[in-house]
C-alpha cells in the first residue's frame, strides 16, 4: 500500500525568509485606541506657514472665526507656550505624496489632523537617537522638544508635557525633509518614542 504522509497543520518557512523585523513604528501615525479615536481633530494649515505639514510635528491651534465651518487654523508650534498638540497622518486622506516625496504632506489651506495635549493619544514621535538611554527609565522622565528639528530631545530647561511609553531605535520610519527640493522622504532606520500626549 503506497501512502503519502502529511501533517496539514505543520507550518514551516524557508531558511532566512522571515529575517526582517516588523517591530517598529511610523512617526506621526497614532496607535489605534477605540477610547481615544474620537479625540482626533482636524484643522487647516495656516497660510503663513512656509513649510508643509506632516505627522509627528508639534502644533499650535488657532481659534476659527464664528460661523466659519472649515475649522481652526494650525501652525507649527514655536515654543512651549504655544504648543497645543501634535499632527498625525491618521485619516488625512487629502495629503499629497509622490515618488520623489513619498511622505504625505499638507500645504497651506489643506487639512491637518492632530491630537491635542491631554487627549490620551499614543503617538510615535521622532527622537534624538541619543535618547536610547530613555529605554528602561520611568515613563514620567523629563524630555524636551526641539522646535527646529521637530523631535524629542534630552531634557534641557523646559519639560515637554508627555510621557514616554516606549522607545524604538533603528527600525522605525521617520520623516526627513529637504528644504531645498521641498521633498519629504522616509528614513527607515529612524528612532521614535511612543508619546502619551
Amino acid at each position: 500500500m503506497a501512502e503519502i504522509s502529511i501533517n496539514p497543520t505543520l507550518t514551516t518557512n524557508a531558511a532566512g525568509s522571515f529575517n526582517v523585523s516588523s517591530l517598529g513604528f511610523v512617526q506621526g501615525v497614532a496607535l489605534d485606541d477605540p477610547a481615544i479615536r474620537n479625540a482626533l481633530s482636524g484643522g487647516y494649515l495656516d497660510a503663513a506657514e512656509t513649510v508643509p505639514m506632516w505627522g509627528g510635528v508639534a502644533i499650535e491651534e488657532l481659534t476659527g472665526l464664528v460661523g466659519e465651518s472649515r475649522g481652526n487654523d494650525i501652525k507649527r508650534a514655536v515654543s512651549y507656550a504655544t504648543l497645543t498638540g501634535f499632527s498625525v497622518f491618521n485619516q488625512n486622506h487629502a495629503a499629497i505624496n509622490s515618488p520623489q516625496s513619498p511622505v504625505p504632506l499638507s500645504a497651506d489651506g489643506m487639512l491637518v489632523n492632530f491630537y491635542r495635549l491631554g487627549s490620551g493619544a499614543r503617538i510615535p514621535l521622532k527622537i534624538d537617537p541619543a535618547l536610547i538611554t530613555a529605554d528602561g527609565e520611568i515613563i514620567t522622565q523629563q524630555v524636551s522638544w526641539d522646535f527646529v528639528n521637530s523631535m524629542i530631545v534630552a531634557f534641557d530647561t523646559t519639560a515637554l508635557n508627555i510621557r514616554l511609553l516606549e522607545v524604538a531605535v533603528g527600525n522605525s520610519m521617520t520623516v526627513s525633509y529637504d528644504a531645498g527640493t521641498g521633498f519629504a522622504t522616509w528614513d527607515k532606520g529612524g528612532a521614535v518614542a511612543i508619546a502619551l500626549v
